[in-house]
C-alpha cells in the first residue's frame, strides 16, 4: 500500500477516536433527557449533514474534531430544559461520558488484541522455555516456504537434533538453530516443528545458496506472541492499561519539573504520522496504536484545563460542593482564556511535529 493509503487510515482512525468521544457525550445526554441541538464530526464546512428529531447530524471537512452541543451549555438557565438548568450531577455524567467512553473502547480494543494476538505471553514448550518460532519469511519462495513451513511453527528440533530442553536462553537456542541449519547437507535439512497440536516434520531441499555461500532457509526465527484466552484477556487488559495510564500521568509529571521537549508530545500532524507508520507494519500495530490514542484521547480530555472536559468538571464539582455555580461569565472567560492557550500548545506541538518530519524523528513510508 502507499503512504497515502496509510495516511487516510491513520486519519480514520483519528475520525472513528473522536466519534466515539462525541458519542459518549451525545449518549448520556439523550439518556439523561437534554436537549441536543446538533451533533458533528469536524471542522469547518459540511460535506453531509441531515436534520432528525430536531437535532442537526453533520460529518464536516475537517476530521480534527467534534462536538455534541447541547441547548443552553454556555448560557445562564434559560428554562427547565436548558443545559445549565439540569441538577449538576447530571451535567457532571454527561461530560464524564466522553472520556470514559474513550476509555472503555481502548478496553475493548485490548481485550480483542489480547484474545486475536496477545502481547506479552510468548510460545513455550511443554518445559515452559520459550520456543524458538518461525516468525517471517524472508524469502516467499525459499526452502522454507516450498517446504511447508508456516509462520507460527514452533521448531523443536532440527535433523532429529532437539532444541528445546536444558536451561540455555533463548538466544541461545535460536543460535543452535541457525548453527544446525547452517552445518546442515547442503541438499537439505528436516525441520521437525509443532502446529497447533500436530507434530510435523519437514523436510527442505535445495537450501545451500550460492550467492551467500552458506545454507539459508528464508525464514525469521524469534518469540513470538500467543493469544490469551478470553478470562485472560479481561483480567491483562485491565492491567495493560493500567500501565499506559501510570506511565502517562509520570510523564506529564516530567513536564513541570523538566518542561516539555520535542518528541515527547504529538499533535494532530505527528499522531497521523505515527499511526499511518503502525498501520504500514500490519494490523496488530494498527490496533495498539488505535488503543493508545483512545485511552490517551480520555486522560487528556480529564485533565483539568479549561476548555477541556476536565475544566469543566471542575467548575461542576465546585457547584455540588458549594451549592451553587460559579458566576457563568466568569467560567466562560477562564474557558476561553484556556482555548487560547490550548491552541497555543497545539500550534506549538504542530510545529514539532512538522520539524519531526523534516529531520526524520517521523517517518512516513
Amino acid at each position: 500500500m502507499s503512504s497515502v493509503l496509510y495516511v487516510l487510515i491513520a486519519i480514520l482512525v483519528l475520525a472513528i477516536m473522536i466519534f466515539i468521544h462525541e458519542l459518549g457525550h451525545y449518549t448520556a445526554g439523550r439518556l439523561l433527557g437534554f436537549k441536543i441541538l446538533d451533533f458533528s464530526i469536524g471542522f469547518g464546512p459540511a460535506i453531509f449533514k441531515f436534520n432528525k428529531n430536531d437535532i442537526t447530524y453533520a460529518l464536516r471537512a475537517v476530521p480534527l474534531g467534534g462536538a455534541c452541543r447541547f441547548y443552553g451549555e454556555d448560557d445562564e438557565p434559560m428554562d427547565a430544559v436548558a443545559f445549565n438548568s439540569q441538577n449538576v450531577w447530571k451535567r457532571i455524567i454527561v461530560v464524564f461520558a466522553g472520556p470514559l467512553m474513550n476509555m472503555i473502547f481502548a478496553y475493548v480494543l485490548a481485550v480483542i488484541m489480547m484474545t486475536s494476538f496477545g502481547y506479552d505471553k510468548l510460545a513455550a514448550y511443554d518445559n515452559g522455555n520459550i520456543a524458538v518460532t518461525i516468525t517471517d519469511f524472508s524469502q516467499m519462495n525459499g526452502p522454507a516456504k516450498l517446504g511447508g513451513v508456516k509462520k507460527g511453527d514452533m521448531i523443536l528440533a532440527v535433523d532429529g537434533v532437539d532444541i528445546t530442553q536444558g536451561e540455555d536462553e533463548f538466544s541461545a537456542r535460536c543460535d543452535l538453530c541457525s548453527e544446525l541449519i547452517s552445518g546442515a547437507s547442503a541438499d537439505g535439512v528436516t525441520l521437525t516443528v509443532l502446529r497447533g497440536s500436530k507434530v510435523l516434520d519437514l523436510t527442505l531441499s535445495d537450501i545451500y545458496n550460492a550467492d551467500e555461500g552458506r545454507n539459508i532457509i528464508g525464514v525469521y526465527m524469534g518469540a513470538s506472541a500467543v493469544p490469551y484466552s478470553f478470562g485472560e484477556a479481561l483480567g491483562k487488559s485491565f492491567a495493560f492499561l493500567g500501565n499506559i495510564v501510570s506511565t502517562t500521568f509520570k510523564a506529564i509529571g516530567g513536564w513541570f519539573t523538566d518542561g516539555i521537549k520535542q518528541g515527547e508530545v504529538s499533535g494532530v500532524v505527528g499522531t497521523v504520522a505515527i499511526t499511518a507508520q503502525m498501520a504500514s507494519y500490519g494490523f496488530e500495530n494498527l490496533l495498539l496504536v488505535t488503543i493508545l490514542i483512545s485511552l490517551s484521547l480520555g486522560i487528556f480530555n480529564l485533565l483539568p484545563i479549561p476548555a477541556l472536559d476536565g475544566g469543566r468538571l471542575v467548575f461542576m464539582l465546585i457547584e455540588l460542593i458549594f451549592g451553587k455555580p460559579v458566576p457563568r461569565n466568569i467560567e466562560a472567560t477562564v474557558h476561553l482564556v484556556g482555548m487560547f492557550l490550548l491552541f497555543g500548545l497545539m500550534a506549538l506541538v504542530t510545529v514539532f511535529d512538522v520539524l519531526g518530519l523534516f529531520n526524520g524523528t517521523l517517518l512516513l513510508h
